[in-house]
């Protein structure tokens, strides 16, 4: 088996992967780590030491074809497809007799050459066939095998941070900048309405035009509580879990909502709000809270949405008593073989389904 990205590194891709990487059964696959970029550091490190075999594949396109072809993979799969574009560009040709993708990324191809979608019965509906062009496998789990990330120390530093200083509730969106659509304004412009004292933190864009673009936005449609939205600029990773750490909660966008995040968010206790939407890319935060069978922070409405968010953040002890039960049951999240043994049997799968073909 193949896996191939551009992002095998310290990035969300590299933390999604690196259990599959290095847990899976070597007496039943031969690993081989197909990296589409030249990064250096830790991540990448564990990867070129946790695999079988580690090539790096030329940024060219049909150097790149020949070369996955010459390692002559009984099955390909592509960590995500959409994020980069050699990779997406591949997506498109035949490199293995099986190829398929997971949610990396999480959008169908589109691709003739994809057969299959890897996804999960925690994720997706049996009726979400519809929104693949892939093969859809609803594996019983996510396939996912995450590492507990450790809590910072000192979380509360983080307050020095300009917009953080003071008291009143911080509500947390601190996703890609692309992520919001203009739905999420009638919500967030709802929570600032409902709580004065509030202020929600976002993070500013890679893309300077991004955040330029984004606070253009706001300034007309939340005129008069755009002012309590705090942009930070980019921060380290460390600093990224104190910042979710001290929110009162984390606001997950309407229809592209968080994936690495919501891991990230759990792991420190911290409450993600969520309103699943038909699609998978909305649909994330929620599976991992049926995996913890814990249902309070999934909502049907906006104004459930509101209501619930401005709660956990006002009323002390409805928002201690959230935070203990993800404390007390997220632990099922995170260093799970079983999400290991879940992807190996849905790769077997595909295989001896592709085969009987």
């Amino acid at each position: 088996v193949g896996f191939l990205s551009a992002y095998f590194r310290n990035h969300t891709i590299g933390r999604l992967n690196i259990g599959r990487i290095e847990k899976l059964d070597r007496s039943r696959f031969h690993v081989t780590v197909c990296a589409a970029s030249s990064a250096d550091d830790e991540f990448s490190r564990r990867f070129q030491n946790g695999a079988d075999d580690y090539v790096v594949i030329p940024r060219d396109v049909k150097a790149a074809i020949a070369t996955l072809r010459q390692l002559k993979l009984d099955v390909l799969l592509f960590a995500d497809v959409g994020m980069d574009a050699l990779c997406s560009t591949l997506a498109f040709s035949r490199m293995a007799p099986v190829q398929c993708v997971t949610w990396g990324h999480p959008e169908t191809t589109g691709s003739p050459t994809m057969d299959y979608f890897l996804s999960s019965e925690l994720l997706d509906e049996q009726a979400a066939q519809e929104h693949y062009t892939e093969t859809l496998v609803r594996m019983p789990l996510t396939g996912t095998y995450y590492e507990r990330p450790q809590t910072p120390a000192n979380p509360e530093t983080i307050r020095r941070l300009p917009g953080l200083e003071g008291s009143g509730p911080l509500y947390g969106c601190p996703q890609s900048l692309f992520k919001f659509h203009p739905d999420d304004d009638i919500v967030l412009r709802g929570i600032l309405e409902a709580d004065p004292e509030g202020r929600i933190v976002v993070i500013e864009g890679r893309v300077p035009e991004w955040t330029k673009r984004l606070r253009s936005r706001w300034q007309k449609t939340l005129a008069d509580v755009h002012d309590r939205i705090v942009f930070l600029p980019a921060i380290a990773n460390d600093e990224y879990l104190r910042l979710l750490r001290i929110c009162d909660v984390i606001l997950d966008p309407l229809h592209f909502g968080g994936g690495n995040s919501s891991y990230e968010a759990l792991a420190m206790g911290t409450p993600v709000i969520t309103l699943p939407s038909p699609f998978l890319r909305g649909r994330i935060t929620a599976g991992l809270y049926r995996k913890m069978q814990m249902t309070d922070c999934i909502v049907k409405t906006t104004d459930e949405y509101i209501a619930i968010a401005v709660r956990l953040a006002k009323d002390q002890a409805f928002g201690q008593m959230i935070r203990a039960r993800i404390t007390a049951q997220s632990a099922v999240l995170f260093d799970d073989p079983a999400e290991v043994r879940s992807i190996e049997d849905a790769l077997l799968s595909c295989v001896k389904n592709r085969s009987q073909k």
